[in-house]
């Protein structure tokens, strides 16, 4: 999860800053088919490279880790059924009340 996380974060921290990954890896020194293993959770940085991302982006290292609220729908469909698989009967029955209620309310 840290290492999709990061990844996600890395390619949307580039983009914005209009780099190509060639452009960040001549920045940080590394090869840039490292930027893209990166940026598709193949490999995790060290603590050093690290620091240099940051500092080639301008931004503070936490930044790699920062949760994204802005889920796509799949993303969300899949949550909600990771959360709904933890459920025991009772929780499970609740949950279908409550959707039920929120669905006539809305509609």
């Amino acid at each position: 999860m840290i290492k999709q996380r990061f990844a996600k974060n890395l390619k949307k921290l580039r983009k914005s800053r209009k780099l190509t990954q060639e452009k960040l890896a001549e920045l940080v020194g590394v090869d840039f088919r490292y930027i893209s293993f990166l940026e598709n959770a193949k490999s995790f940085p060290s603590c050093d490279l690290i620091e240099k991302l940051a500092a080639a982006l301008n931004i503070d290292s936490s930044e790699f880790l920062k949760f994204d609220d802005n889920f796509s729908r799949n993303e969300l469909e899949s949550k909600i059924i990771e959360s709904i698989k933890l459920l025991d009967d009772k929780n499970l029955k609740l949950l279908y009340e409550i959707t039920k209620s929120m669905n006539s309310f809305i509609f």
